[in-house]
């Protein structure tokens, strides 16, 4: 009986080690979004970082994933609540899974985005050195 306790609080020491290790990821991933974000923000106002808030305005309103650091577990831990907000006040709290999800789909459009004001920039320098020069 002694071996099987042992045995278990073993396992469950490892989960709750890699739990945080999870977490820690996930907060490595959103700082790399939002330093993103802060560097489009500079290009364009359709993207916001502000605070723990990353926004991104659309044709439908203003989606936003806010990043809360949870207040029942130490401050050393660096857990945080992940939050979807819209524009018309709906908040939701994210899981890990749905957290992951939304912060990859930010990634990917802001991505996206500096992707096509790159290439537009590229087009618009082209198009002035055309007309300097012509």
């Amino acid at each position: 009986m002694k071996k099987l306790f042992l045995l278990l609080l073993m396992v469950g020491a490892g989960s709750t080690i890699q739990a945080q290790e999870d977490w820690r990821d996930q907060k490595k991933i959103f700082d790399d979004v939002y330093s993103l974000a802060t560097d489009l923000n500079a290009q364009t106002d359709k993207v916001t970082a502000q605070g723990s808030v990353i926004s991104i305005q659309t044709g439908k309103g203003t989606i936003s994933v806010e990043r809360e650091l949870d207040k029942s577990k130490p401050k050393e831990l660096q857990h945080f609540y992940y939050n979807l907000l819209t524009s018309n006040g709906k908040s939701i709290r994210l899981d890990k899974m749905n957290a992951e999800r939304v912060i990859e789909s930010f990634q990917s459009k802001l991505l996206k985005l500096k992707e096509e004001l790159r290439v537009n920039q590229d087009a618009d320098v082209e198009n002035i050195l055309k007309d300097l020069f012509n």
